[in-house]
């Protein structure tokens, strides 16, 4: 009855996902493995010797377990000398070392049967050897003790290096990284790679938008890290995941019940982060001069003004003779707290592992903090002799206090509310306090309109020139009905498995997944001005927001398994069928005035706009995998399957119509015995040193591979395919309908087909360990936006056409530097490289352009594809790239053209000089291309240093070669808006004859000095200290606590860079053709944690 008792209490846990267990274990004691009995068999062995050495004590290792790789049933124990004789059968080729502490090593089976001499390394170092011959050439990250993430894809970049690109979306806790793998893949669709958690995969609703501005709801930070036992990348082989596999894939492994004794972990760690790093702006008194030389070229006929007032007497000069660091105001230290604790336990009959997390991270930002809860509870349970049932469910919750980030895009949708941003344009003249009686407060806000300007510029409509107090926003913006974020997220899954023999077995996994998301936005009265909104056409006095979405996710996935072995013969079938269904519903409000802060309800706003859908997509996947082994020598792996979706077009030209849909099949052959290439690929490749005449002084491993995949990208809008028509509120009056999509029915899936080729390679008693990837793929069918006719009220609509072609590799090498009985040095690096080309587009295009943020990202045939389009500026007469003289102007003779085709304006001094084509007009026809945000080479560097039970972790990462446009610097230079500048404006021109390079001020840039050009383009190449770890595990032994370790770790400790900007690592959107743009959110700073985790 016990295992109907466990049963029950599983599903008992699905519905309440709330019970406390006990506290959990710790370090799993290894023992010696036993060896196993002969199998009595009709095989023919032969007898095969060797040593076995400790590379700690450089003495004979006794009691190691010596078995054949591959093959059960022969196996014996190292003698106290080191040495063991076993007979094998006469195909093995390989034998497998293993012994606790210690790391698992291969040696290959000559013709002689004695064997080299092998040398093992401590278990503190990493191995060189995989589970298994690894062909596919998967990596993965197990090293997770000690992290203070709260997402995942942080950990991945670190340990994982050049294998996955990761780029940071900011220092905002829990926000996470951006992706790649295999370079880029795709041009407007998804190019980040698939992730499956537990065998279910999880939508990363990479195209969905939060309504506050910077910010994007990253769904694995909804996962504990300590929970995760192993990610592992797939680069190459992900043809069975059929049209989501292109961009590889991410395994995610939470952990199970490892032991059958009771066992209890907690853990507890608490840190500071310090402030970022912030570009220097103008003091009060130097902003006063900028913003009088730019009132000059406003027009305005006034020359005198209170805020310049220089009399101490006079009543406005407290007012506006300040020296406010305004990041003082808003930046403060974080403090970070995170506790977990995990139970696991079992018998014969059923294990689990129970785990409960609770994180609590401040951001630097004030009011920006972050909370998250944690539950998890995975068991295995042995129902009948045949029938074997787990069960997985876990639950997140994770709130958030949250503001806009960033430097806007525009300034005519309404007034500045991203309190960062404005911590660096706020007048540093004024006070955040409020000033009355001539005196300025200690204590209340200053919640007035800015009007220091409205002399000059209140006549001027339209103009959002006001800047709001970013105190007053996160004093009266911060309630769980105002700038408030929930994400909730549930799973459950169960997987019953039926075995009918050893070799065939059939499952059958269903999971539902839910997941929450009610997101609060709200612009307060209080300390922000009245602004104008040219969607509406009005001026309002504030703004609420609200974004409720709830999405379901069924999937079902059966496989049934046969394997067998047939002497020195290996077969390995599986195959399945996947099913998966979304439904997606999101319901968004919008309102004006709400004429409190007290009490902002939606329903009391002005012109408020209710818009709502509901999405549903459905795929369904045959799948089918067969793999086959000579010796454990010659191995080929082929995958196939057969997906179709709704996503796709029932007219889609590639795949076969099937019931009424279509269906893409995508193939994949990896071989390791050596045949031909074409389309199914049969390529050649083995396990070199498994050859009986393999004998290389100096090489202990060499595997080669090779493989070919096809794979497909289906990341587009649900309803592609679809036409329909959406409601409008026509000029704030009359309901109307409009067109709302174009549907194209021939729309498909992008197909990837992707040749690689690896190596992996041990040298010198296995000290030095070496992995190679390289690849290259051609991507046909881009899914790319085809820009639509005016008459249709749309800007464009998704259609296939285009090819892509991506090449580069990856490289790990690790060397064990040290290795004795008190100390281990080990040493690494990892480099990664790619280089795409566009090669076609559709409609006889020559390039697409994208537009964002002042910027124009070309992708153009026979170049690499979101290269940055601009103008380029060119040196003056005087060496600067501004004209020091009028007559230096002169003699160039450049001009611009009026609106009307017939009016020139001519630049003069204090204008920039850009590169002509000879016509000397500056337009369109200049730009050209002046950057490239992709990387020359990217990676990390990594060493640990262990001393007894102290150990240190050293990991650097590095990215050379890439471009970025600094856009929060063209915001802070551009010299045209009332907003503090940076201190590199002080030397802006401002009399004849000057030398700089800082061009004029000039309202409203009228000669476009501040347009898109290479003067924002920089080099945003680094190398950073990521992590230093140093950990200590106390020797105990007491019959309560099993285990006592002590760590901390310091991060971001300093950055190598030129760039110019707050942090190089950055990326502000999933887009592929929106990398390398700093718009100026919150940068990564450093952060010191310290910790203790108890083994019960």
């Amino acid at each position: 009855m016990k295992r109907y008792r466990f049963y029950c209490l599983a599903l008992l846990m699905a519905g309440t996902l709330g019970g406390y267990a006990q506290e959990e274990a710790a370090t799993d004691t290894v023992t010696a493995a036993r060896p196993a009995s002969p199998i009595k068999k009709n095989v023919k062995t032969r007898p095969v010797s060797g040593r076995v050495f400790a590379v700690t004590s450089g003495t004979p290792l006794g009691g190691a377990l010596v078995s054949v790789s591959g093959y059960d049933g022969y196996s014996a124990l190292t003698e106290e000398d080191g040495t063991y004789k076993l007979d094998v059968p006469e195909y093995a080729t390989a034998l497998k070392i293993t012994a606790p502490d210690y790391n698992t090593v291969r040696v290959g089976i000559n013709q002689s049967g004695k064997l080299r001499d092998v040398t093992m390394y401590s278990s503190a170092m990493r191995s060189a050897y995989g589970a298994d011959d690894n062909i596919l050439n998967t990596v993965v990250a197990d090293k997770f003790d000690y992290s203070p993430s709260l997402n995942i894809t942080s950990e991945i970049g670190d340990q994982l290096g050049a294998n996955v690109r990761t780029i940071s979306r900011g220092g905002t806790p829990g926000i996470g990284n951006f992706m790649m793998m295999n370079g880029i893949n795709s041009l407007h669709s998804n190019g980040q790679p698939l992730v499956v958690i537990d065998g279910v995969i999880v939508d990363q609703q990479y195209d969905r938008t939060m309504i506050h501005d910077g910010f994007y709801n990253d769904i694995l930070t909804s996962f504990n890290v300590n929970e995760i036992k192993s990610v592992k990348v797939m680069a190459n082989g992900t043809a069975i995941y059929g049209a989501k596999g292109a961009n590889g894939v991410i395994l995610i492994e939470t952990k199970r019940n490892t032991s059958l004794a009771t066992k209890i972990d907690a853990t507890v760690s608490a840190g500071i982060t310090l402030l970022p790093k912030s570009l220097p702006v103008m003091s009060g008194s130097q902003f006063k001069t900028y913003a009088s030389d730019l009132l000059k070229t406003t027009g305005t006929n006034l020359s005198e003004f209170q805020f310049l007032t220089s009399d101490p007497n006079n009543y406005y000069y407290n007012k506006y003779n300040n020296n406010t660091d305004w990041n003082d105001v808003i930046y403060r230290e974080a403090f970070s707290q995170n506790y977990g604790i995990s139970v696991q336990g079992g018998d014969e009959v059923a294990s689990y592992f129970l785990a409960l997390g609770y994180n609590g991270a401040q951001s630097v930002l004030e009011d920006n903090d972050v909370n998250r809860l944690n539950i998890r509870f995975n068991t295995d349970i042995n129902m009948f002799k045949h029938l074997f049932i787990r069960f997985d469910a876990s639950y997140s919750n994770v709130t958030r206090n949250l503001k806009d980030q960033g430097a806007p895009e525009g300034y005519n949708e309404g007034t500045v509310t991203s309190v960062n941003y404005l911590g660096l344009v706020k007048s540093p003249m004024l006070s955040p306090y409020a000033y009355s009686n001539g005196k300025i407060s200690d204590v209340a806000f200053d919640n007035n309109d800015e009007d220091y300007l409205d002399q000059a510029l209140a006549s001027i409509g339209n103009v959002n020139y006001r800047l709001a107090n970013p105190a007053s926003i996160n004093e009266y913006g911060t309630a769980q009905n105002k700038n408030y974020f929930e994400n909730s997220y549930l799973n459950i899954a169960i997987t019953p498995r039926w075995q009918f023999n050893k070799h065939l077995s059939l499952s059958s996994l269903f999971s539902y997944t839910l997941t929450n998301t009610n997101d609060k936005y709200y612009v307060p009265i209080n300390g922000v001005p009245d602004y104008y909104v040219s969607s509406i056409g009005l001026t309002v006095e504030n703004e609420i927001r609200s974004l409720y979405s709830s999405q379901n996710s069924i999937t079902s996935d059966t496989k049934i398994e046969w394997g067998n072995q047939y002497g020195a013969h290996s077969i390995d079938l599986l195959g399945g069928f996947r099913y998966m269904n979304d439904r997606y519903k999101v319901d968004t409000q919008l309102g004006y005035n709400t004429g409190s802060d007290k009490t902002p309800f939606i329903n009391d706003t002005q012109n408020k706009v209710t818009t709502g859908s509901t999405n549903e997509w459905t795929s369904m996947s045959w799948y089918g995998q067969a793999r086959y082994d000579y010796r454990k020598r010659y191995f080929v792996e082929g995958n196939l399957a057969i997906e179709s979706s709704s996503r796709f077009g029932k007219e889609a030209k590639d795949g076969f119509k099937l019931a009424g849909v279509r269906w893409g099949v995508f193939p994949l052959a990896r071989d390791q015995s050596a045949q031909r290439s074409n389309s199914w690929a049969e390529n050649p490749g083995w396990v070199l040193s498994n050859e009986s005449w393999f004998d290389v002084p100096g090489i202990d491993y060499a595997k080669f591979t090779m493989g070919y995949d096809v794979s497909g990208n289906d990341g587009i809008d649900f309803d592609a395919t679809r036409t329909y028509f959406k409601s409008i509120l026509f000029q704030n009056k009359a309901n109307g309908l409009v067109l709302g999509n174009l549907g194209n029915t021939e729309v498909q899936w992008e197909t990837t087909r992707r040749f690689s080729f690896g190596t992996e390679l041990n040298f010198l008693k296995n000290r030095l360990n070496l992995k190679v990837n390289v690849f290259k793929s051609w991507t046909d069918n881009l899914l790319t936006y085809h820009e639509l006719n005016f008459i249709t009220g749309l800007e464009n609509n998704w259609v296939n056409g285009g090819s892509l072609e991506n090449k580069g590799y990856n490289i790990t090498v690790n060397g064990h530097i040290i290795a004795t009985r008190n100390w281990n040095w080990e040493l690494g690096a990892s480099v990664g490289h790619y280089k795409n080309k566009l090669t076609a587009l559709p409609d006889g295009q020559d390039y697409v352009e994208t537009e964002v943020y002042g910027a124009t990202i070309r992708s153009q045939i026979g170049q690499p594809v979101n290269l940055f389009y601009g103008y380029k500026t060119e040196a003056t007469a005087s060496g600067t790239h501004v004209y020091a003289t009028s007559e230096e102007a002169k003699a160039d003779g450049l001009y611009i053209l009026g609106e009307n085709g017939i009016d020139k304006t001519y630049f003069g001094a204090g204008d920039v000089k850009f590169a002509d084509n000879g016509d000397k007009e500056i337009n369109k026809a200049d730009m050209q291309v002046i950057g490239d945000p992709n990387p020359d080479i990217y990676g990390n560097i990594f060493t640990s240093l262990s001393y007894k039970r102290i150990r240190l972790d050293v990991n650097f990462n590095y990215s050379l070669g890439n471009d970025a446009y600094n856009y929060l610097r063209s915001q802070l230079e551009s010299g045209n808006r009332f907003m503090n500048q940076s201190v590199a404006m002080v030397n802006r021109w401002s009399y004849e004859g000057q030398v700089t390079d800082m061009p004029t001020v000039m309202w409203e840039d009228p000669m476009g000095n501040a347009r898109f050009s290479d003067r924002w383009i920089e080099d945003a190449s680094y190398l950073r200290l990521k992590s230093i770890t140093l950990s200590y595990e106390l020797p105990l032994n007491s019959t309560f606590i099993h285990g006592l370790t002590f760590w901390g770790q310091a991060n971001n400790v300093f950055t190598v860079s030129k760039y110019l900007g707050a942090d190089p690592d950055f990326s502000m959107s999933n887009s592929v053709l929106e990398q390398g743009i700093d718009r100026g959110l919150l940068a990564n700073s450093r952060n010191f944690m310290l910790g203790i985790k108890i083994n019960l």
